[in-house]
C-alpha cells in the first residue's frame, strides 16, 4: 500500500513531464511565443527541480518525512492548475518553477523511502514495482492529453493530476509511517542553499536569455557567467570544509567509485533523457512535412513507455545474471543505437512507424540503465549514507537534465542557421534545375489556383523557402540526435569507473 501511494505521487510528476512535452506546440500558440521560449517551461521546471532536489532531504527531516512528501503532492497538484490555467506566460513560468521544487521532493523520496524503510532484500523488487507504475504513467501521460488537446484544449492536462494527488494522500497518510524529526541533529545549512540559490537562478538567466542576447557579447550574461561560477565554486568548497557541521550536499561521498560513477554517468544520461524527449515530439508535430496531431504523436511516443514498463520486470533477474556494469554497457548501446537510427531515418517525409523501433530500443536503454546506477552504485553505499547519495546523484542526472532541453534547443537553432546558409546558397536564380523546378511548380500553381503568371511565381518562390526552411531544420534534428549518440559514447566510456560487482550463479 505503501508503494502505491510512492506511486501515485511520483506518477504525477512523471504524466505531467511527459504531457507538457507534448503540448509544447499549443502552449506556445496560446501565449503567443515562440517554441524556443515555449521550451523555457522545461528548463525553468528542470532548473527548479534541480535547485529543490539538495534542499529536499535537509527539509523533509525537518519538517517530518510524511509532511513534506504530501506537502510536495498538494503544492505540485496546485502548482499544475495554476500553470494549466495560467493567461500569461510569465504566470505560467512562475507555476512551473513551484511545480519543480515539489517535483523535487516526489522524485527524490519515492526511491528514498524505499531505501530507508524497506529491508535490502526488498528493495530491488519494490523499486521495481514504482518504476513500472511510473512508465505507465508516462504513456497515459502522452495518450490522453495528445486526446484532450486535439478535442477540448491542453489546459484541461491538468485534471488526471488531481486524481493522482487525491489518490496518493490517502495512501500516504494511511501507510507512511511517522518518523522522528531530525533538527536538532542536522542544522540548516543556510549558506548552502544561499549559494546554490544564486548558482542555479545565474543558470537559468544564462539558459534562458543565452541565445537572445548573443552569450558572451552581452555584459548581463558575462556578469551572470562570473556570478554564477564563483558562487558554484564556493558553494562546493564550504560543503567540503570541516567548518560546516551539516553540509547540504555531502560532496565528500564522490570519493566514493560508485556515487562518483553514478553522478557522472547521471550527468549524462540526463542530458539525453530530457533531450530526446524533447527533440522527437518537437519535430513530429512542427518540421514533419506531414505533421502529426498531439494525438498522433502521443501514440507515437507512448511506445517506448509501454515496453518500458513492460520490460522493466526482467531488469532485476538480468542484473543479477550479468551484473551492473554489463547491464549499463548494454543500455547504451541500445540508447546509442536509438539516437542513430532516428539521425539515418529522420527526413521531412518519414513515416512515423519507423520510429517504433529507435522508441523500443531507447526503451530498453531507460528501463535497465536508471535502476542499474542508482540502485547498482549509490545502493551500495553505507546505510547511514544512503540517502545523501540518492541526493547527490539526484542532483547530478536532474543538472544534466536542465542541460539537455536548452543545449539541443541552441544546438538545432545555431545548425539550423547554418544548414539554411547553405541549402539556399545552391538555390540560386541562375540554376537550371532551380529555374524548372520554378516553372513548374508556377504553371501548377496557375492552372489550380486560377493565379496570374506574377502572383504564380510569388507562391513558388514562398513554396521553395518553405520547403528549404523544413529541410534545415531536419537536418538541424538529426545532428542533435547525432550529438546525443556521442553523449552516450562519452557516458559508455564512464563504465569502467564503477567497481565491478558479483553476479549470480547461472
Amino acid at each position: 500500500m505503501l508503494l502505491l501511494g510512492l506511486g501515485f505521487a511520483t506518477g504525477m510528476e512523471f504524466y505531467t513531464a511527459d504531457s507538457i512535452n507534448l503540448c509544447l506546440t499549443d502552449i506556445s500558440g496560446s501565449f503567443g511565443v515562440s517554441g524556443d521560449e515555449a521550451s523555457w517551461s522545461l528548463t525553468v521546471y528542470s532548473s527548479a527541480l534541480f535547485l529543490g532536489v539538495p534542499v529536499c532531504v535537509w527539509l523533509a527531516g525537518y519538517i517530518g518525512h510524511k509532511s513534506y512528501l504530501i506537502a510536495s503532492v498538494v503544492l505540485f497538484a496546485a502548482s499544475s492548475v495554476v500553470s494549466a490555467t495560467a493567461y500569461s506566460f510569465d504566470t505560467m513560468l512562475v507555476a512551473r518553477a513551484f511545480q519543480g521544487l515539489a517535483g523535487a521532493g516526489l522524485v527524490v523520496w519515492w526511491r528514498g523511502t524505499v531505501y530507508m524503510l524497506l529491508p535490502k532484500p526488498m528493495r530491488s523488487e519494490s523499486l521495481m514495482r514504482v518504476s513500472t507504475m511510473l512508465y505507465l504513467s508516462s504513456a497515459f501521460g502522452m495518450l490522453f492529453s495528445g486526446y484532450i488537446t486535439d478535442h477540448v484544449s491542453w489546459r484541461l492536462i491538468c485534471v488526471p493530476n488531481l486524481a493522482y494527488a487525491a489518490v496518493a494522500i490517502w495512501f500516504l497518510l494511511r501507510y507512511f509511517p511517522d518518523l522522528p524529526l531530525e533538527r536538532s541533529e542536522r542544522p540548516t545549512d543556510w549558506l548552502g542553499i544561499i549559494l546554490i540559490v544564486v548558482t542555479l537562478v545565474s543558470l537559468q538567466i544564462i539558459l534562458s536569455r543565452g541565445q537572445i542576447d548573443d552569450w558572451f557579447g552581452s555584459p548581463r550574461i558575462r556578469m551572470l557567467v562570473w556570478l554564477g561560477a564563483t558562487a558554484l565554486i564556493l558553494f562546493a568548497i564550504w560543503q567540503t570544509s570541516p567548518r560546516n557541521p551539516a553540509p547540504l550536499l555531502r560532496l565528500d561521498l564522490l570519493f566514493d567509485r560508485y556515487v562518483l560513477s553514478s553522478a557522472l554517468i547521471g550527468i549524462f544520461t540526463g542530458m539525453i533523457l530530457s533531450g530526446s524527449l524533447y527533440l522527437l515530439p518537437e519535430f513530429l508535430r512542427n518540421v514533419a512535412s506531414q505533421p502529426l496531431s498531439a494525438t498522433q504523436t502521443g501514440r507515437v511516443m507512448a511506445v517506448y513507455a509501454l515496453t518500458a514498463a513492460a520490460v522493466r520486470p526482467l531488469i532485476v533477474g538480468i542484473v543479477a545474471r550479468f551484473g551492473q556494469r554489463k547491464t549499463i554497457c548494454g543500455a547504451l548501446v541500445c540508447l546509442i543505437a536509438s539516437m542513430l537510427l532516428i539521425n539515418r531515418f529522420l527526413t521531412t517525409g518519414t513515416p512515423a512507424t519507423y520510429f517504433y523501433l529507435p522508441l523500443v530500443l531507447y526503451a530498453f536503454c531507460l528501463s535497465a540503465l536508471l535502476p542499474s546506477v542508482g540502485s547498482g552504485t549509490v545502493a551500495r553505499i553505507e546505510q547511514q549514507k544512503l540517502l545523501d547519495g540518492v541526493s547527490l546523484y539526484m542532483t547530478f542526472r536532474q543538472f544534466g537534465a536542465a542541460l539537455g532541453v536548452a543545449a539541443v534547443t541552441i544546438l538545432v537553432e545555431r545548425r539550423e542557421t547554418l544548414h539554411s546558409a547553405r541549402l539556399f546558397d545552391h538555390l540560386r536564380a541562375s540554376s537550371q534545375v532551380v529555374q524548372d523546378w520554378m516553372t513548374t511548380a508556377s504553371n501548377m500553381i496557375a492552372a489550380r489556383g486560377g493565379y496570374s503568371a506574377l502572383k504564380s511565381h510569388d507562391v513558388a518562390t514562398k513554396l521553395l523557402a518553405e520547403v528549404g526552411g523544413r529541410e534545415a531544420a531536419t537536418l538541424a534534428y538529426a545532428d542533435a540526435f547525432l550529438f546525443m549518440a556521442l553523449i552516450g559514447v562519452i557516458t559508455l566510456c564512464l563504465v569502467p569507473i564503477i567497481p565491478p560487482t558479483p553476479v549470480a550463479n547461472k
